[in-house]
């Protein structure tokens, strides 16, 4: 229940391997566009190791009305990639922003491209 991956009733118990989180969060110009697409780290900031969360279900429609409200989110526990920047926390921050020794605006040629797009470097939120 609650997705912790646990459900019990009276003589049954089962864990399941279930890794969904859910959050809430307030609506802003900035959360407005969240999409799957999104992917966050989460974890206490004394973690050595932030775990990784990918938005899996953004719903956006039943706590907003007009411009206020909240959204609330189901996130997914994913892999961590290189380019997730664990000391600040940012998930795919080096595609974002350049590591040193290259320069701003400089294309990784590893770096997928946008869907719909053709390619490079998109915009951090």
């Amino acid at each position: 229940m609650d997705l912790t991956g646990e459900y019990e009733d009276r003589n049954f118990v089962v864990t399941r391997g279930d890794s969904r989180i859910a959050i809430t969060i307030a609506r802003n110009k900035d959360t407005a566009r969240l999409g799957r697409q999104n992917r966050f780290l989460i974890d206490d900031m004394e973690s050595a190791h932030m775990l990784a969360y990918a938005l899996t279900k953004p719903l956006k429609f039943s706590s907003v009305y007009g411009e206020n409200g909240v959204y609330k989110f189901v996130l997914q526990e994913v892999n961590t990639t290189d380019d997730d920047n664990q000391e600040l926390g940012i998930a795919d921050y080096w595609l974002h922003f350049p590591r040193s020794g290259e320069e701003p605006g400089q294309d990784d040629p590893g770096t997928p491209a946008a869907p719909g797009g053709t390619g490079g470097r998109r915009k951090w939120l």
